[in-house]
């Protein structure tokens, strides 16, 4: 497979695992992280390691963050819920729109940095 369907491949997977198939994408992501990640397109291995470095690090902030706040304050606190509702949906609905950032830009050719969670690059 050439070097940007590949890149195009690996942020359709980040943001299918946001938003249709948890899990599976994820799964899949990583399986073709394992395969590609020495390709020898460097936009490939640029979208590869993003996609596959915020997945990991954003979802757990996410998760954690989350049951974090129903630890401290409580299942049965109504605060707690409004703030991780809030929390959970501010970070998942970023993601999203990020994952789609980075969508367009393995569809342009280009490579893509994810804010906060993503890697800095060695070039």
């Amino acid at each position: 497979m050439p070097g940007p369907p590949l890149a195009i491949v690996a942020e359709a997977l980040f943001v299918i695992n946001l938003m249709l198939l948890p899990g599976l994408a994820f799964l899949a992501l990583m399986v073709l992280w394992i395969k590609h990640r020495n390709h020898p397109d460097p936009l490939v291995r640029n979208h590869l390691r993003q996609t596959g470095w915020t997945c990991i690090t954003g979802g757990t902030l996410l998760v954690s963050a989350s049951v974090g706040i129903f630890v401290l304050g409580g299942f049965d606190n109504p605060w707690s819920w409004v703030i991780g509702v809030l929390y959970f949906t501010f970070v998942h609905s970023s993601l999203i729109l990020l994952g789609v950032l980075g969508l367009a830009r393995a569809m342009n050719g280009r490579n893509w940095r994810y804010p906060v969670f993503g890697p800095r690059e060695n070039v």
